[in-house]
């Protein structure tokens, strides 16, 4: 497993932890539980995977593509699944006559936007690792 793809497992799975800790923790603490996405900056462990380690080379042409690719792939998703569910909520808000949106709501959407950002970029980019064929 190259350092790239350990990036990517960390991402994933700090993303997966993250929203289940919150999730999890709603029926006790409400909208208060939104603050277990503090556990996102966890993200930036994966930094100590790309740390130079002599002359060895750490990322290369294949991790840079497979990066961008997953990146692409989870802005995309990203921002498709904020305008739904930013449409979805305006047209439900109207529907009950309230003519606004919760900023508890808005504040949960945001984080669960960043956390689907890392949470897909992750997925897919140690799906595309495990699709490789490895160097002999």
């Amino acid at each position: 497993m190259n350092a790239m793809e350990k990036v990517a497992w960390t991402e994933l799975l700090v993303s997966v932890v993250a929203v289940a800790t919150a999730t999890s923790l709603y029926p006790w603490l409400g909208n208060q539980a939104a603050s277990a996405f503090a556990l996102m900056a966890l993200v930036t462990l994966g930094a100590v995977f790309l740390r130079r380690r002599g002359n060895v080379v750490v990322v290369d042409e294949r991790d840079r593509q497979i990066a961008t690719a997953a990146t692409r792939t989870a802005t995309a998703t990203a921002w498709m699944s904020l305008l739904v569910v930013l449409a979805v909520a305006s047209l439900w808000s109207n529907y009950r006559e309230q003519h606004a949106v919760s900023t508890a709501f808005l504040n949960w959407l945001i984080w669960t936007q960043f956390a689907l950002i890392f949470g897909v970029r992750g997925f897919v980019a140690v799906v595309a690792y495990r699709r490789q064929p490895h160097a002999a």
